[in-house]
């Protein structure tokens, strides 16, 4: 970016190398940013930005999702029936596996369709033995968790692969995060370059560490052993990159047929994207989030009117499609007795969320409206301004009866028998409508919006901000948060407790994260068998990468011995 910007003078010093200085000077560069763009079109700036090396992306509508090449050509978009007689581009499915995707099969079906389904004999098939998964049968100790057994190389990286890996390692499998210093996880970064990330400690919490130079020849070798008695590897590098590594899937099926690889990326390892740069905010921009995500009030010319710079969608839940996969695969390998490719793209998981509104907008174009937009079918319902600063609550009237309600809780009941009382006046009538319920809701906290309604059966949610969710008392109640320690952190912080409440699986432990390396010399000697002696000559050559930090240890240790207590 510094060479593109024709190495302006101003941002020549080294200090500029690091992301903390460049924020404290955002307000300075990102001017010079723009003036660079200005005047130039959306589709050059990509291509030059594309062959920079540059993260860019363009930011489509959803009519320019539709109409995508690439979306086509993976079968991510596909033009179908989706009911009886209804035909629309929609998305078709999360993941691949072993190259097919899982996607649409057939339309909705009619009411009583398949009735006589219920009576057709169906072909059981044996479900085999599952060494190392006796969780999974009930076999294991509830308290080491459902997966206990489990094994997980894990060579994720960033958001989505420590979220990946952690929803292993949480219910009880045997994660290790494979690292080597060359090539650290953007994750562990810090603004300050010292102790831990949270988003690391969180992210990899209940993992082991191993620290391993995959690009060398013994680097290598140690990871094919370790494949043996593996049953899942994990990564989300660029395409291309496991195979580069000598670790494609046909590769590593051949030592462990029973491997399950699951490989992500931005855009997937086909298509004509495969080969961009890719994270969140691309993600989002290239698959229409970002366009419906903005002020509708605003000037689309205007860059404050777009709002999703400060969330990582997809790749939270890009992780969590990921995990639903490899463990469908799992349970499958104990039918088949053969390992699986899933392949998750984070744009195939962003676009099947848009799913309705890219088939709305297929059928009648230019009907995705903003997301802050009104809902079309339902008056009142949006944002609606509260009581205090910059406060706010959602409102949705979706029928007359909600309207009825609404009217109750407004003081205003004659106005369920009136001109607004039925959904077609609403229609004719919206601004009048909203402005009722405007007017109230400005008088009162969001809170209180919600409570009134709420309790009269009308829909409506309160705004919170990420600091409110710690003292919501529905989450409060329902245990949501836990405090988590680490050594490597200034401080204790909030963490999320569990991913669902299960009446038979304990809450997961909370083992603090790795160090880089931690425990590389624990699971070459126990897993690989390998003499002190042998990784003492490994680790000296570069190749294991024990931690360089022992009174970083003895802290961690302290963390994991006063977690245990």
């Amino acid at each position: 970016m510094f060479s593109w910007l024709g190495e302006p003078a101003d941002f020549a010093d080294p200090r500029y190398d690091a992301i903390p200085a460049r924020f404290e000077a955002s307000d300075r560069l990102n001017p010079l940013i723009a003036e660079l763009f200005a005047g130039t079109t959306r589709a050059d700036l990509v291509a030059e930005g594309t062959k920079r090396g540059i993260p860019i992306a363009a930011v489509l509508t959803p009519a320019e999702v539709l109409a995508a090449g690439h979306f086509h050509e993976v079968g991510t978009l596909v033009d179908a029936e989706i009911a009886d007689g209804l035909r629309a581009r929609v998305p078709s499915g999360y993941v691949s596996v072993n190259g097919t995707r899982a996607g649409l099969r057939q339309r909705a079906p009619r009411t009583g369709e398949h009735a006589g389904v219920l009576f057709e004999p169906r072909d059981e098939q044996p479900v085999l033995g599952l060494p190392g998964l006796p969780g999974l049968l009930g076999l294991a100790d509830p308290g080491d968790g459902p997966l206990s057994g489990l094994r997980v190389l894990d060579l994720g990286v960033i958001v989505f692969g420590a979220e990946l890996g952690r929803l292993f390692a949480d219910q009880g499998a045997d994660v290790i995060k494979v690292e080597n210093t060359g090539f650290p996880d953007g994750l562990r970064q810090t603004r300050k370059g010292g102790g831990m990330n949270a988003s690391f400690a969180w992210g990899h919490r209940n993992k082991r560490g191993l620290g391993l130079d995959l690009r060398s020849e013994d680097g290598a070798r140690l990871f094919r052993e370790l494949v043996r008695g593996a049953d899942v590897v994990a990564a989300n590098f660029k395409p291309g990159t496991l195979e580069s590594l000598g670790l494609s899937y046909a590769e590593l099926a051949r030592i462990n047929p029973r491997i399950i690889v699951s490989d992500s990326s931005a855009f997937g390892s086909r298509g004509q994207w495969s080969g961009s740069m890719g994270y969140g905010p691309l993600v989002r921009a290239s698959c229409g989030v970002s366009a419906l995500w903005r002020d509708p009030q605003a000037d689309e010319a205007d860059p404050a009117a777009f709002c999703d710079g400060s969330t990582v969608y997809p790749d939270h839940i890009a992780g969590h499609v990921a995990a639903v996969a490899v463990l469908a695969a799992v349970i499958g390998r104990a039918r088949s007795g053969r390992g699986a490719a899933v392949q998750t793209a984070q744009a195939d998981v962003a676009v099947m969320h848009l799913g309705p509104v890219l088939a709305a907008e297929s059928l009648l174009p230019g009907s995705a409206p903003p997301a802050g937009g009104p809902v079309p079918a339902h008056v009142p319902a949006g944002v609606f301004k509260c009581a205090g600063d910059d406060e706010w609550c959602v409102v949705d009237v979706r029928s007359d009866a909600d309207w009825a309600r609404l009217a109750d809780v407004l003081g205003q009941p004659e106005l369920a028998g009136g001109d607004l009382a039925t959904a077609e006046g609403r229609l004719c009538r919206r601004g009048e409508a909203e402005d009722l319920v405007a007017r109230w809701t400005a008088r009162h906290s969001p809170r209180q919006v919600m409570s009134a309604l709420q309790a009269a059966g009308v829909p409506a949610g309160a705004m919170l901000r990420l600091p409110d969710l710690l003292t919501d008392p529905h989450l409060l109640a329902r245990q949501s948060f836990r405090t988590m320690s680490h050594a490597l952190l200034s401080r204790p912080v909030p963490a999320n407790a569990r991913i669902a409440r299960f009446s038979s699986i304990a809450d997961p432990p909370s083992r603090p994260a790795p160090v880089q390396g931690e425990h590389t010399r624990d699971i070459c000697g126990t897993i690989l068998g390998l003499a002190g002696a042998e990784i003492d000559r490994l680790a000296s050559a570069g190749v294991l990468q024990p931690p360089a930090d022992g009174a970083g240890l003895a802290a961690i240790a302290r963390t994991e011995t006063a977690a245990t207590a």
